[in-house]
């Protein structure tokens, strides 16, 4: 850690006198860990950047980040203390008082911001009540989600009248986006409607523009369309991660990742030989649908790297209540065909591995980004709400995966799911992406990898777009100051 210190302090700013930089990011994985590594890009610049969160989140934040600790309302929402993030929640409506209580912060936020104001706020898209903070800070707009979704939004909302709930699938999406895009679900009902809602609220009173973690090539059309559409600046920062790699010169892991179990494991097998298979820390799945994805792994005689989440094994649980078949994990061991993990695992480190050869994923924006970064192929199984605009940016624009034609749409990750993916298509699925004939994937996620390395170096397009951006700012400070 006092290396990496070294390296920030040492780090050539973007000019002599650094700025002063808030982030605001949602109470979710998803949301706060590439708002993490964003603050990291811009302190490897030489910039003071703060991150306002609650205290239990604070734990989340590498030490030599600032932090400015919020009040969380755990009473005025009647939550035990200490539940401070969406990943806690285990059903609606603890996510919900957690939602809750995230925009209960904006009283304390808008006092802190007037009493210290920051050279520019970047907030999480979220949070719907930014428009009316300090109009006096230029304010950034952060989507944890790529352009493509925001435009598959975008494009719905503008064209309601092809909504109907009886239409036929697949949902062609209306607009002139730059590809044909299909969804297997219709976008007609109302909890769809409210994350578009959402999701909209991007581009209201955001004069400065949207911060997204991809780069241009990834999403070649999309940034043009959405620009065009909504005279919203698109800020592309990303691969954020390898960013941060980049700065970061040794470019090795942490010695605590080295020594974990499933790096070991993976180890001892072959190049492009295992499948990974991870939801998330959000998307949770029934007993029926663990069941088939186990049916389907072993018949598809490929080795495999299995999370789960944590306590998800006790010798207490009954038989009916267990997640996986009777014996199939002692079964897979046995034959060193597959290793279950249970908890949070290195993830990136994990895809970085020669023995990964695709990854079935829940298609989270963090998880498409990571295998996008490591040339991983995809086998995509969404799981609710922008998983699925993911889904179809990876498959259907970007071809670098297969689906499983997942066809039930939810906001929610808590919500019963009456649809189960079979075992047979699973297992089609997974051979087809193993075997690739005629390489056309692995060649796609190749060219996608070099690219997403080569932007965040100096010269490439996400880096020097971090210089834009603070260019911009100082333009502002001069114009205002």
């Amino acid at each position: 850690m006092e290396d990496l210190e070294a390296k920030i302090s040492d780090s050539k700013p973007d000019d002599s006198s650094p700025l002063k930089l808030y982030l605001l990011p949602f109470l979710a994985p998803g949301h706060m860990i590439p708002q993490i590594n964003l603050a990291q890009v811009f302190a490897f610049r030489g910039h003071h950047v703060t991150i306002l969160t609650t205290p239990s989140n604070a734990k989340l934040i590498p030490k030599h980040l600032n932090v400015h600790i919020l009040n969380f309302p755990s009473e005025e929402v009647g939550l035990p203390s200490g539940l401070e993030n969406i990943s806690l929640a285990k059903d609606n409506n603890t996510a919900y008082k957690i939602w809750k209580a995230s925009k209960l912060l904006k009283p304390e936020i808008e006092n802190f911001l007037n009493h210290n104001p920051p050279h520019a706020l970047i907030i999480d898209i979220m949070y719907t009540w930014r428009s009316t903070l300090n109009n006096s800070i230029p304010t950034f707009v952060y989507s944890p989600m790529p352009v493509f979704a925001l435009c598959v939004v975008e494009a719905i909302n503008r064209h309601p009248q092809t909504l109907a709930s009886d239409s036929s699938l697949p949902y062609v999406v209306p607009g002139g986006l730059p590809h044909n895009v299909t969804l297997n679900f219709n976008p007609s009902s109302t909890s769809f409607d409210n994350m578009a809602r959402t999701l909209l609220h991007a581009k209201e009173n955001n004069k400065h523009g949207v911060i997204v973690n991809t780069f241009p090539e990834l999403e070649d059309g999309y940034t043009q369309y959405y620009e065009k559409l909504t005279r919203v600046k698109v800020w592309h920062l990303g691969m954020l991660s390898l960013m941060v790699d980049y700065f970061d010169k040794r470019g090795k892991p942490q010695e605590d990742q080295v020594d974990d179990e499933c790096l070991k494991w993976l180890n001892t097998k072959e190049s492009n030989s295992v499948v990974y298979i991870c939801f998330g820390s959000l998307a949770r799945l029934n007993k029926e649908q663990n069941f088939e994805i186990a049916r389907g792994i072993e018949a598809s005689g490929h080795k495999f790297l299995w999370v789960l989440p944590k306590n998800t094994k006790d010798d207490d649980v009954k038989e009916e209540e267990l997640l996986l078949p009777h014996g199939f994990e002692e079964r897979m061991r046995e034959k060193k065909r597959g290793m279950v993990v249970r908890g949070w695992v290195p993830q990136g480190l994990i895809l970085k591995h020669d023995a990964i050869g695709g990854f079935l994923t829940h298609c989270g924006a963090n998880s498409v980004v990571e295998a996008i970064c490591e040339g991983v192929p995809l086998i995509t199984m969404p799981r609710f709400g922008d998983h699925f605009l993911c889904e179809k940016q990876a498959t259907e624009v970007l071809g670098l995966g297969v689906e499983l034609g997942v066809s039930e749409w939810s906001m929610s990750p808590y919500d019963a799911r009456k649809e189960v993916v079979g075992w047979e298509r699973i297992e089609n699925a997974v051979r087809k992406v193993m075997k690739d004939e005629g390489g056309l994937l692995n060649k796609r996620v190749k060219e996608m990898k070099e690219k997403a390395h080569e932007v965040v170096q100096e010269g490439g397009n996400s880096y020097d777009n971090v210089t834009t951006l603070v260019q911009s700012l100082r333009r502002m400070m001069n114009v205002h100051g």
